[in-house]
């Protein structure tokens, strides 16, 4: 079999996926050997096979577009960005389309679950990264300051907790604040609580949600980890009303952002967090009180920042490219 390329880093992303885009922009200028799938395109306009047998000691990994046929089994490195699949065209029967979408996940997650590589960052360890409950529950436990939380769907409980904040108390989303009602879809960003909105038990008890003290705010601070490497910006979200609760509220460019530099004892915090929950990357949301201490908020283990590299020059992508190739070569 013939294959036109067999690259040593593979990105898995999605076509949507920008800030992969300024990744590949900085692999090509290092003339890197890189190759990204894009698993919207699977298994409509890609094709995939994995060959197991007796006679090589790993399995092979062929992939295909009509653009050109790829050889996958010379990766030494994976960036693990993002996994979507494609919609399916509306002639297809519901349970048809149903069965190729799960097969084709499962073929990509199996196809990936045999690399034995080095990843930016390995699928189990992502997934077990973004549960919020385990990311608080960590970053207490290495020495982060976090706020007061409770994680529940018991009305009494919420009042009970509601009572001993004197600051006051939002709510957010345990995974995915995402609403699709069909023609109209809606994003959950956190909000205050009012007394008010825990008077009918009913709304309460049909999903647990995240309650947390108010934390005070100066500024929020985001800062992404990539390997050593460290960024991180304030964002002036206090200076906008609709941003003071949540800055993605607002418009991006309605903020003010400045470079922030973090006191060392902060960086190596995020350093150890998240090494501590096996990942090379992760984009750390904090609080900054006017009194000058770090509140953690949550991480998000491939969370965005190409408007952060844009607004402030901060040489994001150039450092992911970079972990990229090193790693390919060290394996």
């Amino acid at each position: 079999m013939r294959f036109e390329s067999r690259p040593r880093i593979l990105l898995i992303t999605t076509r949507a996926d920008i800030a992969s885009d300024y990744v590949v922009l900085e692999l090509s200028r290092l003339n890197a050997s890189f190759y990204r799938i894009n698993t919207d395109q699977f298994p409509l306009s890609a094709s995939s096979t994995i060959e197991i047998n007796s006679s090589s000691s790993s399995p092979r990994w062929l992939w295909q577009t009509k653009e050109r046929t790829v050889g996958l089994d010379e990766l030494r490195c994976i960036w693990f960005r993002r996994h979507r699949l494609p919609m399916m065209p509306p002639d297809i029967e519901n349970a048809h389309a149903e069965y190729s979408l799960r097969e084709s996940d499962w073929f990509l997650r199996g196809a990936l679950y045999t690399q034995q590589l080095t990843w930016m960052s390995h699928p189990t360890s992502l997934q077990l990264a973004e549960s919020k409950t385990f990311q608080l529950s960590t970053a207490r436990s290495i020495g982060l300051r976090v706020p007061d939380t409770i994680i529940t769907n018991s009305p009494e409980d919420v009042r009970s907790f509601f009572e001993t904040q004197s600051r006051g108390v939002i709510a957010k989303p345990l995974r995915l604040g995402y609403f699709d009602y069909g023609q109209r879809k809606t994003c959950v960003f956190t909000n205050k609580v009012e007394w008010a909105d825990l008077e009918n038990d009913d709304p309460i008890r049909i999903a647990p949600v995240i309650y947390q003290e108010l934390i005070p705010k100066s500024f929020d601070i985001r800062v992404t980890v990539v390997g050593e490497d460290i960024f991180s910006a304030a964002i002036d979200s206090q200076s906008v009303p609709s941003a003071r609760i949540d800055w993605r509220r607002a418009d991006t460019d309605t903020l003010r952002h400045l470079v922030h530099a973090l006191p060392p004892n902060v960086s190596d915090l995020c350093l150890r967090l998240v090494a501590k929950l096996g990942l090379s990357f992760g984009a750390l949301d904090f609080a900054l009180t006017p009194d000058g201490e770090y509140v953690f908020l949550e991480i998000n283990p491939n969370g965005q920042w190409a408007w952060i590299e844009d607004l402030l020059d901060l040489p994001i992508s150039e450092s992911v490219a970079s972990w990229l190739v090193a790693h390919s070569e060290d394996c």
